[in-house]
C-alpha cells in the first residue's frame, strides 16, 4: 500500500513538472497590417489587425494598441499580414 502512494505521488509529480515545462508562451496582442500599405500611406482603423504572439518575441519596436499607429504615415512598403513596427512608421 505505502509503495502505491509512493508511485502515485512521483506520477503526480513528474506530471506538474512537465505541464510546467510544455506550458505554451503567454501571448500578447500586436498590431499587424490588414492590407497591403505602400509607403506614404497614412494609416486607418481599416488598415490594421490586432494578432496574438508569444511575449518572448516582443520588442520595444513592436505597437500593442492601434492607437500606437493610426495617423501615422508609413515610411516604407507594409505587406498585409506583417507586424507593424514603430520603426516603419512616423
Amino acid at each position: 500500500m505505502k509503495w502505491s502512494r509512493t508511485v502515485l505521488a512521483l506520477v503526480l509529480a513528474f506530471s506538474s513538472t512537465a505541464c510546467v515545462l510544455l506550458k505554451t508562451d503567454e501571448r500578447i496582442d500586436v498590431v499587424v497590417a490588414a492590407t497591403d500599405l505602400g509607403a506614404g500611406r497614412k494609416i486607418t482603423d481599416k488598415d490594421i489587425t490586432i494578432t496574438s504572439m508569444p511575449v518572448s518575441g516582443l520588442t520595444r519596436d513592436m505597437p500593442r494598441k492601434s492607437s500606437q499607429v493610426v495617423g501615422c504615415t508609413t515610411k516604407i512598403p507594409i505587406s498585409k499580414g506583417e507586424m507593424i513596427l514603430l520603426s516603419k512608421v512616423k
